[in-house]
């Protein structure tokens, strides 16, 4: 028995200090949903969520990291302020307050934006070393109704793939599509790349110090919505690649400085362009 409790125990420590891929719900957390592979997390606030925010939060990775999902639901142990401190090679300083952060969507209707709040349902389709797959249903809060994420990440990728769907069929006056937070006064400012035509809209961000670095953010829509995209900016000063549709694919992701692979603009633009080339496949 005892030798079975000390596998049991190696087994867990592997799992929380070589994370691949991963999601599911933390309870603890006021029901983040989370997502990881082994280049960076993403969060996406769930129901209890005091603030009811839909945008989409970035956990930043050093190699070799734990897994977000056992920091959210605290089985590593005692932990520090994971906002201004490496914790198990992570550090969760992307501030998304009520934008878009890295890639959620965003409405214009009634002559006014409108977001989302938390997400309301789950669904795990696939959770494996991997690669993940699931789904996020939001409520119905405007005339669109319902809308529902469709996400898969898969492991070493450094974008996630997401199919958004609304349950109503365009209304006249409606436009929807992700957003980027390009707002200095949440700390997203830096170098900006756009392309419309493309469907790009990227940024890799002025380093804070030392402990923080530079991150680097970019959402992509896939090549076959790209032509009907118009370029918009939200009120709360994300960049938002708005369609005229119900139902559309975009790609989001990050990286970090500190993480030692990406450690300039130039090659955080040179990585956006070399992934757009090859979803055009």
């Amino acid at each position: 028995m005892k030798k079975l409790l000390i596998l049991h125990f190696s087994i867990f420590i592997f799992h929380s200090a070589f994370a691949a891929c991963g999601c599911g719900v933390a309870p603890e957390r006021e029901n983040d949903f989370w997502w990881e592979n082994d280049k960076f997390g993403m969060r996406a606030y769930g129901p209890g969520e005091f603030h009811k925010w839909s945008g989409l939060d970035i956990f930043n990775k050093m190699p070799g990291a734990a897994s977000i999902g056992d920091l959210l639901r605290k089985r590593l142990g005692p932990v520090g302020n994971w906002h201004t401190t490496l914790t198990h090679g992570l550090l969760d300083n992307y501030t998304v307050g009520a934008g878009r952060g890295c890639g959620a969507v965003a409405l214009w209707g009634d002559g006014e934006w409108k977001t989302y709040p938390d997400w309301e349902t789950s669904e795990i389709l696939v959770n494996t070393p991997e690669k993940v797959e699931f789904k996020l249903v939001y409520p119905a809060f405007s005339a669109m109704g319902k809308m529902t994420y469709h996400i898969t990440l898969e492991q070493g990728k450094r974008f996630f793939k997401n199919e958004v769907t609304f349950e109503k069929n365009y209304r006249g006056g409606f436009a929807v599509g992700p957003g980027l937070d390009l707002e200095p006064a949440r700390d997203h400012h830096g170098s900006v790349f756009e392309d419309e035509e493309l469907g790009i809209v990227s940024i890799f961000e002025d380093p804070k110090n030392d402990v923080e670095g530079s991150t680097a953010t970019a959402i992509i829509l896939d090549p076959k919505d790209a032509k009907d995209v118009e370029f918009m900016t939200d009120h709360m000063n994300c960049r938002v690649m708005t369609l005229k549709k119900n139902s559309f694919t975009y790609y989001a992701g990050c990286a970090w400085s500190k993480a030692g692979e990406i450690t300039t603009a130039e090659q955080w633009k040179d990585c956006v362009l070399t992934f757009r080339k090859e979803i055009e496949k």
